[in-house]
């Protein structure tokens, strides 16, 4: 590996520390549960533009999770993983699902229901909807056994 190619690496190792510190932090600070998308495998079903295929490569989802995860393990802060399917082109409202839904990288628009909002912001509220459920089905499934 060059040089350039190894300063890149510990730039973005720590970068994802820092933000798994930041992330982890705020939600011992809230009482909160981590939410993240299960993005195992992402590199191998998702098809990228030309453009961003250097970048998608070149970032470590796995490493920010594995640090998120462990730090997170020793906060003792829940981490829910939720399935990826959908949750950029379903409707935080009404649950409509169509890739019309996404007007540009940074743009929702419901058109089922309308629902006008950032992107980002709409996906993040789907996994926090699909962790909850999630962590549901783990204490259920936990109450079960301790019956």
């Amino acid at each position: 590996m060059t040089a350039t190619g190894q300063k890149e690496q510990r730039f973005r190792r720590d970068t994802n520390h820092v933000i798994s510190k930041k992330l982890v932090a705020k939600a011992k600070d809230t009482q909160s549960v981590i939410a993240l998308e299960d993005l195992k495998g992402i590199r191998d079903r998702a098809r990228f533009r030309k453009t961003q295929r250097a970048k998608m490569a070149g970032w470590s989802f796995g490493q920010l999770r594995t640090f998120i995860e462990y730090k997170a393990h020793l906060a003792r802060i829940p981490v829910v993983l939720v399935n990826p399917r959908h949750t950029s082109q379903m409707c935080s409202s009404c649950s409509h699902i169509a890739k019309r839904n996404r007007k540009s990288q940074s743009e929702f628009e419901c058109q089922g229901c309308g629902l006008s909002l950032n992107a980002d912001i709409n996906a993040a509220l789907n996994i926090k909807a699909r962790a909850a459920v999630n962590r549901l089905k783990v204490s259920e499934s936990a109450t079960d056994l301790a019956a």
